[in-house]
């Protein structure tokens, strides 16, 4: 069967749909709802945009509810997500997939959504961040059992699924306790109330790094970098740009070293710890990193798990705050044992770190069975 037989029209996300129109929208003090892209999952909105928002050309955006699936375009072009009542807003890189009444008795949209993802992966074009567009969904034929049968095969993951949102809820209760206020007894310090500004530095971001630059660039062979934004979640990753111009500047990257992801916007304050690797940031978030020249001998991840309470002092009050760099590295001081007794609080939070892990490689396990097609029935 081919796509318009069983299914409406897509309906795309909205044009102009811009970060600057995103926060604009935050002082509107009405419901937020998500807002979601080209991501591979539509589960967990990092962003959040007013249902009264207006695009830069001063259009109102479409808020779309009901059941249906959310599938990408651009960036992870074929990645589908089932939703069933939620509201939620789409920039133009998803749209929107509803069934034909007629069609009721012939598909399960979440059992479409699950298996035929890597059959619309493969259409999309290009290397790196891939496109797909209307007229290829709309042109491909594709098959699915009987719906009795998509419905026992659903049911038969049930089970499985149940005790994955389990151990999803674990994962949620375990970076809870990661995001709580630790206190450590030290013996020994290399300084006390010290300002931190003469040990740690930062690295802003990029305006202009949006997913439109994103997808012109891919084509540059040059090296690559990992974007970080303010989604800290791997699972919400913008992906990687090559070396670029953006704004006439030369793009800021961030490698080599270690360094401290603190989101600007939205999950304002919130912190992750980053190994040395390559990569480079939007305007949403901030590098921190030891200087050169510091006069004391600092762990990157002691910083991050014991003055995490310090970081979120400096975000605002909301679903989606900003966090006040400025007043952070004007005012915050730190006492700085030795580092020894640093190594000592890491290696306890390894603890929380490595449970979080292994659940984590659950879910991926899970979703890389879901992500494969059934040879047989």
């Amino acid at each position: 069967m081919k796509f318009l037989d069983v299914f409406n029209e897509i309906q795309k996300g909205d044009y102009a749909l811009t970060d600057e129109a995103v926060y604009a929208s935050l002082q509107n003090g009405d419901e937020l709802i998500p807002l979601y892209g080209g991501n591979k999952e539509h589960t967990t909105a990092e962003r959040k945009i007013s249902v009264s928002a207006k695009t830069k050309k001063g259009a109102s955006i479409t808020v779309f509810s009901g059941q249906g699936i959310i599938i990408s375009l651009d960036g992870s072009a074929g990645s589908m997500t089932y939703k069933n009542g939620e509201r939620f807003a789409l920039n133009h890189h998803a749209g929107f997939i509803t069934l034909r009444k007629e069609a009721e008795d012939k598909i399960n949209l979440e059992y479409f959504s699950i298996f035929l993802q890597n059959f619309y992966r493969e259409l999309g074009i290009s290397s790196g961040s891939k496109t797909l567009s209307l007229t290829q969904i709309y042109s491909e034929e594709f098959s699915l059992p009987e719906l009795d049968v998509q419905n026992n095969i659903l049911k038969s993951l049930k089970r499985v699924k149940d005790k994955l949102n389990i151990l999803i809820q674990m994962k949620k209760s375990l970076y809870s306790l990661i995001g709580k206020e630790l206190s450590m007894d030290y013996g020994r310090y290399q300084g006390k109330d010290i300002d931190i500004s003469t040990c740690i530095d930062y690295m802003s971001g990029n305006v202009g790094l949006t997913e439109e630059h994103i997808y012109q660039t891919l084509q540059n062979n040059a090296e690559h970098y990992q974007i970080l934004s303010s989604a800290t979640d791997e699972n919400t990753m913008m992906g990687e740009v090559p070396m670029s111009i953006i704004n006439n500047k030369k793009l800021k990257v961030f490698e080599g070293r270690e360094g401290l992801l603190v989101t600007r916007n939205g999950k304002a304050g919130n912190v992750k710890y980053l190994r040395a690797g390559r990569y480079t940031i939007n305007d949403h978030a901030y590098i921190l990193f030891k200087k050169d020249d510091s006069p004391f001998e600092i762990d990157l991840q002691w910083i991050s798990i014991q003055y995490r309470q310090a970081f979120l002092a400096y975000a605002s009050n909301s679903d989606n705050g900003t966090w006040n760099m400025t007043g952070f590295f004007s005012h915050t001081r730190i006492d700085i044992p030795e580092y020894a007794e640093q190594l000592l609080l890491v290696e306890k939070y390894q603890i929380i770190l490595d449970r979080i892990s292994a659940i984590e490689k659950i879910e991926k396990q899970y979703n890389a069975l879901l992500s494969k097609e059934i040879a047989e029935i």
